[in-house]
């Protein structure tokens, strides 16, 4: 099937050119400004005015909304973590670069054609948010410009979207057994998870434990990060990951997170957060438009 590219020629300003002044804001690409029928990524850059040379880990959250539902809530480093782990080759956006790739589709099927199936629902309205926060030096140097966003469509016929939201774990630190509950429509893909200062990691989908894994703080004392090892299987061995922090455990087995049966089970060390996110990728089927 064929694939289309265009982008949007609203650009979006970010960040302040004021001396040491830092500055949070989000700025959002309406319906009327981006397209989404048969989109399966979004493709955004940076421009910069500012003399930090502001790289895509300025931006604290990307949100993707269809029709008013949000399908994507993550960080950036959060959805780097994820292309590295879903990408054939483990490949990712370095937090360094001005380039930045939403990926709609599903990064792990075999052929652009499957992958593309995964898309926006029929007949979607999208929205694209983007929060990002300027630093400042001691010089007073700032960080600021211009963001731009473009788009790849497909004429392929849609199947499913998915959907990639992160939320507070709410464990706290020191706890042995901390549950997470987890929801969320459709099948199961991925969950994801701060790996440091974390003892161990048990998730259960519908009643069935699908992963239990020590962090690389188990029992106390200093490991390797077993989370991240026990997903070699999947990554190019020789690509370097970039995002070390925040992993991704693939799952693929077609489990709804019922939410009255599904959570993470975590046992944390002293250093961990409750504000430390997790996050539940998900494939939804589409629903079959009427005649």
């Amino acid at each position: 099937m064929a694939r289309t590219y265009s982008f949007s020629p609203s650009t979006k300003d970010f960040g302040s050119s004021t001396a040491d002044a830092d500055v949070t804001g989000t700025v959002i690409w309406s319906p009327a400004e981006i397209d989404a029928a048969g989109v399966v990524a979004f493709h955004l850059i940076i421009r910069n005015q500012g003399s930090e040379n502001a790289g895509i880990d300025i931006i604290s959250r990307v949100r993707v909304k269809a029709n008013g539902q949000t399908v994507m809530d993550v960080s950036s480093e959060q959805l780097r973590a994820f292309q590295e782990r879903f990408s054939p080759k483990g490949n990712s956006d370095l937090g360094t670069s001005t380039l930045l790739t939403i990926p709609l589709n599903s990064l792990d099927a075999k052929t652009d054609d499957d992958g593309d199936r995964c898309q926006f629902m029929p007949g979607a309205s999208a929205t694209v948010e983007i929060t990002s926060s300027t630093v400042t030096t001691t010089g007073g140097a700032t960080e600021f410009g211009q963001f731009l966003l473009g788009w790849t469509k497909t004429t392929v016929a849609p199947e499913f979207y998915h959907t990639l939201l992160a939320q507070p774990a709410n464990v706290s630190a020191s706890a042995t057994n901390g549950r997470s509950p987890l929801g969320g429509p459709g099948f199961v893909q991925g969950l994801g998870i701060v790996t440091a200062n974390l003892g161990r990691m048990r998730a259960v989908l519908s009643g069935l434990e699908v992963a239990n894994l020590p962090g690389a703080t188990y029992n106390g004392q200093t490991w390797g990060d077993m989370i991240r090892a026990s997903q070699s299987l999947y990554e190019n061995p020789d690509d370097a990951s970039d995002v070390s922090a925040f992993q991704f455990v693939k799952l693929n087995q077609g489990l709804e997170a019922n939410p009255a049966t599904s959570w993470l089970e975590l046992t944390t060390g002293g250093s961990w957060s409750a504000s430390n996110e997790i996050a539940v990728y998900t494939l939804v089927p589409v629903q079959p438009q009427r005649a």
